[in-house]
């Protein structure tokens, strides 16, 4: 794929609060930090007031959006920025006019009762009737709008199941999305992260791993869908302080950096930031367009370290950034070496520190401070066998290293 656009999803930065004036804003200060992809969550279309509502009509709210979508769409192209669009295709409610033009389309047993999940019914699409009709709204969205993604969401569970066939259904209709708008990149999300798989995978571009965006919890929830699939994949985004999941407060640093190894994103309202952290979320967003050809189309490696550590790599054996996290206070004052067995087969590497982020309240040792103005030289096999040496770091901190091949 080509480099990953940083995102801004609008969803925790207004919930289904949005208009046309309102989302202008929003998209005008999306650029002004520096995103290239802005996504118009869900409450853009008719009858969308909350989730009780809407879903299977899809088309702009006049309410909301009197002269539909298209002008907001060219005002986000217009500012340098691709538009996205959240969609739930699968799903219906009962109060919306494609529920009561057709109920016999939703996935149901005869004779039995119909519960709703967040609101909703399931489309059975396994009809062709549904799959067509499905198509037919998609598609109609494709050609009139500038839509360069679509995010494809999913929030409740199959019941009743539907089987093999309802599976294949939805991968007939992405099927025929992907055939005719080949350019148009799709976001696997189910309730979050209820849809990583290699199946979907075929048909997606981006997986949206978990709407808890606290960056303690996606510390864990990250590494477990990097040990299955790639980075690039994984949507990862810069949520608010408190986070809207957890209520936990973290650094806008440590946000920025638990987010970094996925695809860059942010989930809040830029509006809402201080000076002082509007001008670091920009540069935490250059960071990542610096890194993002490293960080994105080569390996990952996983591991623990001593004392409570996680680190990660990504890249290639000859160029990579080094993620050493720590999520809860040390136990030990001097922190002990993080082998990296990794690189046994590697040549001997010039070590360079870029950054610690989180709290800046503990003292850097001299050598640290060496690192961070000029990389310094390893033998790869020291790296492998006993470690590499790594700076006191406070919970909730992440020291990111950039570690390439000697020349």
């Amino acid at each position: 794929m080509r480099p990953r656009p940083v995102h801004l999803n609008s969803w925790e930065a207004c919930y289904f609060d949005h208009d046309s004036n309102r989302m202008t804003v929003l998209v005008e200060a999306a650029a002004a930090i520096g995103i290239e992809r802005f996504v118009l969550d869900d409450g853009w279309f008719r009858g969308r007031r909350n989730d009780r509502a809407g879903l299977g009509d899809w088309t702009a709210d006049p309410a909301k959006y009197p002269a539909g979508l298209k002008p907001l769409a060219d005002h986000v192209n217009a500012l340098g920025m691709e538009f996205g669009l959240w969609v739930e295709p699968e799903m219906v409610n009962p109060d919306s006019d494609l529920y009561r033009a057709h109920p016999d389309w939703v996935l149901a047993l005869p004779g039995r009762l119909r519960p709703t999940g967040r609101h909703q019914l399931l489309l059975d699409l396994w009809q062709p009737q549904v799959r067509d009709y499905l198509f037919t709204a998609l598609d109609t969205l494709l050609r009139d709008l500038p839509i360069a993604y679509l995010k494809w969401d999913h929030n409740r569970d199959l019941a009743p199941a539907g089987g093999s066939a309802q599976v294949q259904g939805t991968y007939d209709l992405l099927a025929r999305l992907r055939a005719a708008h080949p350019t148009v990149e799709i976001e696997s999300c189910a309730g979050g992260g209820g849809r990583c798989d290699a199946g979907i995978a075929v048909f997606a571009h981006r997986f949206w791993v978990s709407d808890n965006i606290d960056a303690v919890s996606r510390a864990t929830i990250q590494r477990g869908f990097l040990a299955f699939l790639p980075s690039e994949m994984m949507g990862a985004h810069v949520g608010a302080s408190p986070a809207h999941a957890t209520g936990r407060r973290q650094s806008l640093g440590f946000r920025a950096a638990t987010a970094m190894p996925g695809h860059f994103g942010v989930e809040l309202d830029p509006r809402a930031l201080d000076d002082t952290d509007r001008v670091e979320l920009i540069e935490w967003i250059g960071f990542y367009k610096k890194w993002r050809g490293v960080l994105h189309g080569g390996q990952v490696w996983i591991g623990d370290g001593a004392d409570g550590l996680t680190w990660q790599a990504q890249g290639r054996i000859d160029e990579l950034l080094l993620f050493v996290t720590r999520t809860t206070p040390a136990q030990d004052r001097r922190p002990q070496l993080l082998p990296l067995p990794f690189l046994r087969a590697a040549r001997d590497c010039d070590v360079a520190l870029l950054r610690i982020a989180g709290s800046t309240t503990m003292t850097v040792p001299p050598l640290f401070e060496a690192m961070r103005a000029t990389p310094q030289r390893f033998t790869a096999s020291w790296l492998a066998e006993a470690g590499m040496p790594l700076p006191p770091m406070p919970a909730e901190s992440v020291a990111i290293f950039h570690i390439r091949a000697a020349a």
